[in-house]
């Protein structure tokens, strides 16, 4: 981690970032309670009780000291109750403040392994328009029965079990073990290692044999049919499971065909699917979708065309596709702050435009592109305030893309280009970045300085501004609100010859033939246009 991720830029902003509320200092600093130890494996145990919409249970803490401690923080929503932190057998006192809980322990050690158990219960807050926004989702599906899930990412993984509640904090590992009435079925991440079955109640064991953010921990109950699947991965056949409501069984079964096709080409992109351990299950949801790893939320309603954003072309299902896009940028690759979350939207988005190209060409996926440019509101600064549990979603998509899409074609070598997404998906893998990593990784392998790229586009809300002017058999141009030591090459179509052009903030002129046709080619990068008709020579 490099010097460059703090305090570089102070992003200019037209808006203000939301006020800091106590919860989300509580839970966005990383302070010496939360960094004194590392959770290396979660153990959860719980039962959910669906008449009363309450859950009980325990989690178990399995951690390694990173400094001498007498005194952690955890996290667990306030409007959940806790009966007692256990530690080797007896309780330990603990105070709490909004979502955050301080547990004095007696002395312990740097490096020292220890256990914990936090036993609760409580009726977590159910979500009211999932999955914008958290916690659990109580619907019933066409017959009338229950259908029930959890979505959580932005609002915290602490609405439902305890957690230390930071995008930096993943286990190595997990345990996910629910009780649930035995006329129902239970799906969570991972794959399901015993069943314990009686006439009431079952309870599903479910195991994550890698690193999961919180947020991606999830548990689906529903009256399930379960599709078993094979996919072409570059690792081979592998096996897929798709968990959709029993009547909707014949319908999933062709819909989901799909997923073949998707995963070979984001493999393509970026690498093997990095998950294959835990399984890539699809399963249905009473909410739109979510990324949780290794059982990835669906509720498009097997659309093969919405006249929205939800099928592409009619041919290409958006939820499938841009969740599974997020088990390399979001779950393989997981941004340090929610204020980087633009590594998970803005990368999942331009793999939607990847799969338009892949699919459908190249004049396709500028045409999509085109039509996400209509969402940008260049409002704020994409990544904004860090260590305050801010999510920075309203640029994060479309705008994320765009930038991409924009390095894409000021590198001008799709070679590296291509390189770069896979590379930086094997050498962070299973790791958690910042959006410095990833340029400093662009600038290594490029061998090029784009810094100043990514302040303008990351850490300043303006995309440049390219004034132009043809008179006189010349093209003149010149950039404006751009900062410090920007600079980016485009190209112009003359009579359709291609020619690259570098704008600074002095003007230049270009010579162009009589009559001739001149193209700015704004469609392959994110800038804003004007002409401007008194433009001169300086």
């Amino acid at each position: 981690m490099s010097g460059y991720r703090r305090g570089m830029v102070i992003p200019e902003s037209a808006e203000p970032y939301p006020e800091p509320t106590p919860r989300s200092l509580l839970l966005g600093k990383l302070t010496p309670l939360r960094t004194c130890y590392d959770v290396t494996f979660y153990d959860m145990n719980i039962d959910i009780d669906i008449d009363t919409r309450k859950i009980a249970g325990y989690v178990d803490f399995h951690s390694i000291a990173m400094d001498n401690f007498v005194k952690l923080q955890f996290d667990l929503a306030k409007n959940m109750i806790i009966d007692e932190v256990n530690f080797r057998g007896k309780s330990l006192p603990y105070t709490r403040e909004e979502d955050a809980i301080f547990v004095t322990f007696p002395q312990i050690n740097k490096s020292d392994s220890f256990q914990f158990r936090v036993t609760y219960h409580g009726e977590p807050m159910e979500a009211k328009k999932p999955p914008w926004d958290g916690g659990f989702v109580w619907k019933t599906d066409k017959a009338g029965r229950d259908f029930i899930g959890v979505a959580c990412e932005g609002d915290g993984a602490s609405l439902w079990w305890p957690n230390k509640d930071h995008p930096t904090e993943e286990p190595d590992s997990m345990a996910i073990n629910v009780t649930v009435p035995s006329d129902i079925m239970c799906v969570a991440n991972g794959q399901l290692r015993e069943t314990i079955k009686t006439d009431v109640k079952t309870t599903y064991k479910w195991f994550v044999s890698n690193p999961i953010n919180n947020y991606n921990v999830s548990v689906n109950i529903a009256n399930y049919a379960v599709i078993n699947d094979t996919i072409h991965s570059i690792t081979g056949i592998q096996p897929a499971q798709y968990y959709v409501l029993d009547y909707n069984e014949d319908v999933a079964r062709e819909h989901f065909k799909e997923a073949r096709d998707m995963m070979r080409s984001l493999e393509k992109f970026f690498g093997p699917f990095p998950w294959w351990e835990d399984g890539y299950k699809l399963v249905e949801t009473p909410y739109l979708g979510m990324e949780h790893q290794s059982a990835i939320a669906y509720g498009n309603d097997f659309k093969t065309y919405d006249s929205g954003v939800r099928s592409i072309y009619g041919y290409i299902d958006y939820i499938t596709l841009h969740e599974t896009a997020h088990e390399w940028w979001g779950n393989n690759i997981t941004a340090c702050d929610g204020a980087d979350v633009w590594l998970h939207e803005g990368f999942g988005m331009y793999t939607e435009v990847l799969y338009v190209e892949d699919r459908l060409g190249y004049p396709m996926s500028i045409h999509y592109l085109l039509e996400k440019r209509k969402g940008i509101a260049n409002r704020r600064a994409i990544v904004g305030p860090r260590d305050e549990y801010y999510w920075g979603f309203e640029d994060a998509y479309n705008k994320g893309a765009w930038i991409l899409h924009t390095l894409r074609n000021v590198l001008d070598d799709d070679a590296m280009f291509f390189g770069i997404l896979s590379g930086f998906q094997e050498e962070f893998a299973k790791q958690i970045v910042c959006t410095e990593d990833l340029i400093e990784y662009i600038n290594r392998v490029s061998g090029k300085d784009f810094y100043a790229f990514f302040n303008q586009y990351i850490f300043d809300r303006r995309p440049p501004v390219l004034e132009y002017n043809i008179t006189d058999n010349k093209l003149f141009y010149r950039y404006s609100g751009i900062v410090d030591g920007f600079t980016m090459p485009i190209n112009v179509l003359v009579n359709k010859e291609e020619i690259r052009i570098k704008p600074t903030i002095v003007t230049q002129e270009l010579d162009i033939p009589d009559y001739a046709t001149v193209q700015i080619m704004d469609w392959e990068y994110l800038i804003m246009k004007k002409e401007d008709d008194i433009l001169k020579i300086n």
